[in-house]
């Protein structure tokens, strides 16, 4: 059975053998209005399922303190990968967007920061990001507790991002900052509008030569860990809003090993 041409950020995965119906949903890991857009959607499902499951397992997460791994080396600081003048310059726009001095985030990684410029442009209408929310939510369920990757595997990731892609990534983004901005804002709206198809080609797009790493060998590996969780439990799991679309995407890959994909909207 194709995956259906509608869009929508939530789809029953049904699995024909088992009789069995898991949910598949689309999160943003935003604060603002456009990312709940689906949260009381995401909360009539959760409650018909036995488990859930992030990307990740937010409370090993936590535990391994994964901000540390978007620190430099204590030997080295931001300033280092960038000339004098260009340094001088990507901390005046820095300051001008997030109200933060670069001395406060020297030690740094560039993608890190990169985040940072990412997050000063979103609103925080909301105290926590949508798959934080969402897994709250899962918890005061009793829901059984997963993740489709590992801490582990997240860490293999961000050590992978070859620091030049980090270093030019930045360079490009302060260049023309206020066009980033529109970026991160039209993802927003793209999300809200549930346009997954856009938002997974945008977000393919921006990624350029790491979208072999960030997306397709993630997708596959988060599909391999659905299907093994679902086969002795129902499951409903969420992960970033940009995994599931596309022909490497998550809902291809679900269809292809047997499973019913269909949207929901209500």
């Amino acid at each position: 059975m194709a995956v259906s041409k509608r869009e929508s950020v939530l789809w029953s995965v049904y699995d024909p053998i088992l009789d069995r119906t898991n949910y598949l949903m689309g999160t943003m890991h935003l604060k603002d209005l456009n990312a709940y857009t689906y949260a009381f959607l995401a909360e009539k499902y959760v409650p018909l399922v036995d488990s859930y499951s992030g990307e990740m397992h937010l409370e090993h997460a936590s535990e391994a303190d994964l901000h540390q791994y978007f620190q430099l080396p204590s030997d080295q600081s931001l300033s280092d990968y960038y000339t004098p003048r260009q340094f001088k310059r990507m901390s005046s726009i820095f300051y001008k967007i997030t109200g933060v001095h670069m001395a406060e985030v020297i030690h740094l990684t560039p993608m890190a920061i990169t985040n940072i410029i990412a997050e000063a442009f979103s609103y925080e209408d909301y105290g926590l990001a949508l798959d934080h929310h969402l897994w709250s939510y899962a918890t005061k369920l009793d829901k059984a507790l997963y993740g489709l990757e590992s801490v582990q595997d997240q860490i293999d990731i961000l050590q992978s991002i070859p620091m030049q892609h980090q270093v030019t990534g930045l360079k490009q983004v302060l260049r023309n900052v206020n066009k980033y901005g529109k970026s991160i804002i039209t993802l927003g709206d793209l999300y809200a509008q549930g346009k997954l198809h856009k938002l997974y080609s945008k977000s393919k797009k921006s990624l350029g030569p790491l979208k072999l790493l960030m997306l397709y060998r993630r997708n596959e590996n988060m599909v391999n860990r659905f299907i093994s969780l679902s086969k002795n439990q129902s499951l409903f799991a969420a992960v970033g809003a940009a995994h599931l679309s596309g022909k490497h995407g998550m809902l291809h890959l679900l269809r292809n090993q047997g499973y019913e994909i269909k949207p929901i909207f209500e």
